[in-house]
């Protein structure tokens, strides 16, 4: 009986792992949102509120454009106040691969979004902490993209730019994720 050495043992791993990893990046996966499609989106981000968990939807209104929405929460804490944000968001977006052309498996977009931002807090005493965290109206404008592996599954990263009505602050943030497309 031949014996393997840890050599080989290492080898046959190695041609494995390339073996996959070739038939993942060649697999023919469509990334456009075509008309009457649906992308499913998940994940966290980093913003200068705190870090967001989000969850949601994109619907195909042409080859190019999508709306949808989104929720989130995120918390924070500032001078020992902690803060909690849920926002409720519609989106549109238009999709620009195939203006610039860009390979089948990516999906560029750009984007606004407006919602609702609802903010508490868990301080006791006078109302002076509230004025830069009131609830209210919120807008973001977003560019972001989706790379898919396959036909159905892909990861997603966002950088925006937002503002709450009732907040004295503009923030940023980077949101990153998981896309599931029907």
């Amino acid at each position: 009986m031949q014996q393997i050495t840890f050599k080989e043992k290492k080898m046959k791993k190695l041609l494995v792992l390339a073996s996959i990893f070739l038939a993942i990046s060649s697999a023919s996966a469509q990334a456009a949102l075509d008309r009457g499609g649906v992308q499913l989106n998940g994940g966290f981000g980093f913003t200068g509120w705190g870090i967001p968990v989000y969850v949601g939807a994109d619907f195909g209104v042409t080859d190019q454009i999508s709306v949808g929405g989104e929720l989130f929460y995120r918390t924070d804490k500032v001078a020992g106040v902690r803060y909690n944000n849920f926002g409720v968001l519609a989106n549109a977006n238009y999709h620009l691969g195939e203006l610039l052309r860009f390979p089948s498996p990516l999906d560029v977009y750009g984007g606004m979004s407006l919602g609702y931002y609802n903010w508490d807090n868990d301080y006791k005493g006078n109302r002076y902490w509230d004025y830069e965290y009131d609830s209210g109206l919120g807008v973001r404008l977003q560019t972001g993209a989706r790379y898919f592996f396959t036909d159905n599954f892909g990861v997603n990263a966002e950088i925006f730019v937002e503002h709450n009505t009732g907040n004295t602050i503009t923030s940023g943030g980077l949101k990153m994720g998981v896309t599931y497309q029907f």
